[in-house]
């Protein structure tokens, strides 16, 4: 498995740091994890194509984490010279299928060469090469974490998420896990995880790494969260950058 992060911020506008979103790839398959805007031209920058997603899984419904979806839609309909004959899946929580079908499905109709599959997960799924669990999180109704198992690897994506016994249970050993980190101890927020608690979690679950990622701005240098989270978690802790690429 092969990780490029496309952006590892927030809602909050950003020329350092793009809104969430992910792409995941192994073998013939590439999706994404979440497609805030920005999403496309973050995909251009990483020489990655938005022509070969073969899915969008949307970790829940606030809008810094799937308004790309349109515009990816779009773009597979509208490009000159282009056209799409796979069809795409899109994976979301429960309740996103009504969502769809009065927002976006009505704008675009059916595509004419190719098939949208809108899946709501429940618990687990399998998805190309991917195994893929999920567990609710502390944060929304609907939001939910990921965790996608290939090859003897895994990789875990808590979405928004706060501090919670099911995000530890469902990152156990894993590889890699991609936590909310959206504030620094001293300023921490509920419905999302402190530095501090992301180091937490990754020490209770038995993780390999620790990417800190969706990062608010703050009243502290970003660095700050790696020591915090260094704190509780012994293992190698990095600070997500928009373009990162890492080998799973």
């Amino acid at each position: 498995m092969k990780l490029t992060i496309l952006g590892s911020g927030t809602c909050v506008p950003s020329l350092k740091r793009n809104a969430p979103g992910y792409y995941l790839e192994s073998g013939n398959c590439r999706i994404l994890v979440d497609c805030g805007s920005g999403s496309l031209l973050q995909l251009e920058k990483a020489g990655k194509s938005y022509r070969d997603i073969d899915a969008v899984f949307i970790t829940h419904g606030h809008p810094d984490h799937f308004s790309d979806l349109m515009p990816l839609i779009h773009a597979l309909l509208a490009t000159p010279g282009f056209k799409r004959g796979k069809d795409l899946s899109i994976v979301a929580p429960k309740g996103f299928r009504d969502y769809y079908e009065k927002a976006i499905a009505p704008i675009f109709g059916e595509p004419r060469d190719f098939y949208i599959h809108l899946i709501e997960i429940r618990d687990k799924l399998d998805f190309g090469p991917f195994h893929i669990f999920t567990a609710a999180t502390v944060h929304s109704e609907d939001s939910i974490a990921y965790r996608f198992e290939e090859g003897g690897k895994s990789v875990v994506f808590t979405g928004d998420a706060d501090y919670d016994q099911g995000i530890i249970d469902l990152s156990e050993n894993a590889d890699l896990l991609i936590a909310d980190c959206s504030f620094p101890d001293s300023m921490k927020n509920r419905g999302h995880l402190s530095s501090r608690e992301c180091g937490l979690v990754a020490e209770k679950a038995g993780v390999k790494k620790l990417l800190l990622s969706h990062l608010y701005p703050a009243n502290t240098p970003d660095a700050d969260r790696i020591k915090e989270s260094g704190e509780f978690f012994n293992g190698a802790i990095v600070l997500a950058e928009d373009l990162m690429e890492i080998d799973i």
